[in-house]
């Protein structure tokens, strides 16, 4: 690949349209909302620093694509760990449901005995947990994602 040479500085246009597009050229559009005149420096006249660039280029290009692939694949394991996550939610609240239902030991004539309290307690806990732990989850993909 020839790289391009110039001589001098260029100047070109960033150009923000009306639905957000970012348009780049010689000349600003005429429909923007904003334009910025951009200075693009001249290429190195040397060959071999042009060489040289273009292999840092290729190098931090091949890492850029290794982090993509590795985000992809978090992002792929997320996913299946915030299903499973809410599905245990799901069943923890369920539990916590059913347990509110009084059985045989949970009262001491008109009052809840401290065991129901207990128990109470227990499956609030258990759903607060599993409820902290799909949030975690899901904060840490949408960080990924945006």
């Amino acid at each position: 690949m020839t790289p391009y040479c110039w001589a001098e500085e260029r100047i070109l246009y960033k150009s923000i349209m009306p639905n957000g597009q970012v348009v780049y050229g010689d000349e600003p559009e005429a429909k923007a909302k904003r334009s910025y005149a951009i200075s693009v420096e001249p290429h190195p006249a040397d060959p071999q620093q042009a060489e040289a660039a273009q292999r840092a280029l290729a190098m931090t290009r091949e890492q850029l694509l290794k982090d993509a692939a590795a985000r992809s694949l978090r992002l792929k394991d997320l996913d299946n760990k915030i299903a499973s996550a809410y599905e245990e939610l799901r069943g923890r609240r369920s539990d916590q449901e059913a347990g509110r239902q009084v059985v045989e030991g949970d009262r001491q004539g008109r009052r809840f005995s401290s065991q129901y309290g207990r128990r109470q307690r227990s499956l609030a806990s258990e759903t607060e947990q599993a409820q902290r732990k799909l949030d975690k989850l899901i904060k840490e993909r949408d960080a990924l994602r945006y």
